[in-house]
């Protein structure tokens, strides 16, 4: 299979007719492969807990990514190669499709769904940092106890403690996806107003757990889920 330039990429796919059709099979083909090689190299907690057929998963999501791939060719600016470009979307597709799968199957009861913020989750951080972070977590947990209404409270652990999906928290609450983004804004900005009432900005206590020296536990985006709730 002969390299595309970038300019060849985006030249075919905004074609039509048989080159077009040549370069979404060939792109399809690619970024199957990558997704492919994603989960193969996960020690895929998020992946084996569930059932499902890795190459069913990974042709979902490489036809779904090449959709993708095509509405957005106009942000493509060429600082990257074009397949590196698209397989960062095929991962980020391929993420998303695995929290939902999880989700679906979700071994937390829904009564339990955003009522109450996660136990203390890190282990063994060590003794100092372990009892900075913990009275922080003390703090951040009784905040959000207090100062937010109780659908702001519920949408908020359920998405950035209990790492729900956006579209699934609106699903699961009778709205949509961008009142639901809104709600959970307007929550972050009354948790901060409240740490500021506290003499504590909502840097320093992400300071306190986002250190190189804590077993900090990441979500699959990379992001951390004892911070991501006041961010």
């Amino acid at each position: 299979m002969a390299t595309r330039s970038n300019t060849e990429w985006l030249n075919a796919l905004r074609a039509e007719g048989q080159s077009q059709d040549a370069a979404v099979r060939e792109l399809r083909q690619l970024l199957r492969g990558a997704i492919s090689n994603f989960l193969s190299r996960k020690n895929s907690s998020a992946a084996r807990t569930m059932d499902f057929a890795y190459d069913d998963l990974a042709e979902e999501c490489a036809q779904e990514s090449v959709l993708l791939v095509q509405s957005k060719l106009n942000q493509f600016r060429g600082d990257s190669q074009f397949t590196t470009w698209a397989y960062s979307i095929a991962i980020r597709t391929t993420l998303g499709e695995l929290r939902r799968r999880r989700w679906q199957a979700a071994a937390l009861e829904e009564a339990r769904l955003g009522q109450a913020m996660p136990h203390w989750p890190i282990d063994n951080p060590g003794p100092e940092q372990s009892l900075e972070q913990r009275q922080a977590w003390v703090l951040l947990s009784e905040l959000i106890e207090t100062s937010l209404t109780p659908l702001q409270r519920k949408a908020l652990i359920a998405h950035a403690f209990q790492d729900m999906p956006l579209d699934l928290v609106a699903e699961w609450l009778g709205a949509n996806r961008n009142s639901i983004y809104k709600l959970i804004h307007d929550a972050r900005k009354r948790l901060k107003a409240a740490l500021l009432a506290r003499g504590v900005t909502h840097r320093e206590l992400i300071a306190i757990f986002d250190t190189a020296h804590s077993e900090r536990p990441y979500l699959e985006d990379g992001k951390n889920p004892l911070v991501h709730g006041v961010q």
